[in-house]
């Protein structure tokens, strides 16, 4: 799951490659420029659809919000032939991090917590290390254990769990180092910060995210509950025999590490909100793209609040990807220029890293396509 950005996974990485297969797609009107765009874009996703077997992919380009670029590839269910539109929800897995950490952010400016405040003061009865603050949850620095390699995670998933369980068992688990000293990847900070959302709030967290950034967004395809079966991808997995359906979670064993669900367009529409301040104010943003002091990879990249950090041609970016279940997914946005990438996949076992590498490079160093860029 919840692959996210994780110490082994940086944004641009290479594959192993797998097997071939075909690709189809469907696509909406883009741009003027959408020729070159189409040609740069189509040649990189279906490339890559071809080397590893993806059964669909959903990829949109945006800058400052609008459309430049949008189209559906493959299938978004084999078993139907119904192919990947632009609008087909797929799974997002740890992008859910940064509408977590969002809403965390919008609790400080109600002053209802600091990110400051130490754990302990809003999950009491967990006895979790008092050194231990939401600002290390939120930027992986907490120590506490990653409740997805727990031996009952199998379980969860399948049957679903309680927060009360999964918190338990985290508490119970111990540290993985002294708070504030490293930093790791874990799951288990943003399930937490979920569980502080609902009390500080008496909402659940599928209310907090409607009330807060749904509705005030507009955004109609983004689901914590799984989207409707009209509208949503089939998420598959690579097994011995080749691709098979892969095992849906259980909303509640992914919760608000990475339990979301989105199409492009409102991923697209949800990253512009994030970095112009309609969703946090611009002082809340930049607490969030705030580097946490450690690289969590070999290409110098950093985390903030539920984004990572880094650089393409010197140009800073912020971006998150997710796995779960069934699905890959990545986002891009740089900060510059708000140039925004978005892509979605059904296959658990997909990187979208070097996809998004060789989107970026096949647009952002072209002579005649950087203006987009």
């Amino acid at each position: 799951m919840v692959r996210g950005a994780s110490g082994t996974q940086c944004l641009f990485v290479p594959l192993v490659a797998l097997v071939l297969s075909a690709c189809g797609g469907s696509s909406q009107p883009p741009s003027d420029n959408s020729s070159g765009l189409a040609q740069a874009v189509d040649g990189a996703v279906q490339s890559s659809m071809q080397q590893f077997s993806v059964p669909g992919i959903s990829v949109e380009l945006a800058k400052q919000g609008n459309l430049l670029y949008a189209k559906g590839y493959g299938d978004a269910d084999l078993a139907s032939a119904q192919p990947a539109e632009t609008s087909t929800v797929f799974q997002i897995g740890s992008i859910t991090k940064q509408f977590t950490a969002s809403l965390i952010m919008k609790l400080q400016e109600q002053q209802l917590l600091h990110v400051d405040d130490p754990l302990v003061n809003y999950l009491p009865g967990y006895q979790f290390p008092p050194a231990i603050t939401l600002r290390m949850m939120l930027n992986h620095t907490s120590g506490l254990a990653n409740f997805t390699t727990f031996p009952q995670f199998g379980q969860w998933v399948r049957n679903g769990v309680t927060e009360a369980t999964v918190l338990t068992a985290i508490a119970q688990a111990g540290l993985q180092f002294q708070p504030g000293t490293q930093y790791q990847y874990s799951n288990s900070n943003y399930f937490a910060l979920g569980t502080i959302i609902e009390r500080l709030t008496n909402l659940s967290y599928a209310a907090n995210l409607q009330q807060s950034i749904f509705q005030p967004l507009g955004l109609q395809a983004t689901y914590y509950n799984l989207p409707p079966a009209n509208v949503a991808a089939a998420g598959y997995a690579i097994n011995g025999s080749g691709i098979a359906p892969a095992m849906i979670w259980d909303r509640s064993a992914a919760f608000a590490a990475g339990a979301m669900s989105s199409d492009v367009a409102d991923l697209v529409a949800w990253d512009h909100a994030l970095v112009s301040g309609a969703v946090v104010s611009q002082p809340s943003f930049q607490e969030m793209i705030k580097p946490n002091g450690f690289a969590i990879d070999g290409q110098g990249d950093s985390y903030g609040f539920g984004l990572a950090l880094s650089k393409y041609n010197n140009r800073p970016l912020i971006w998150h990807s997710g796995q779960i279940g069934g699905f890959t997914a990545e986002n891009v946005v740089f900060l510059d220029n708000q140039f925004t990438l978005v892509a979605l996949t059904n296959d658990q076992d997909f990187d979208t890293d070097p996809l998004v590498y060789k989107i970026l490079n096949a647009v952002c160093l072209s002579a005649t396509l950087s203006g987009n860029c």
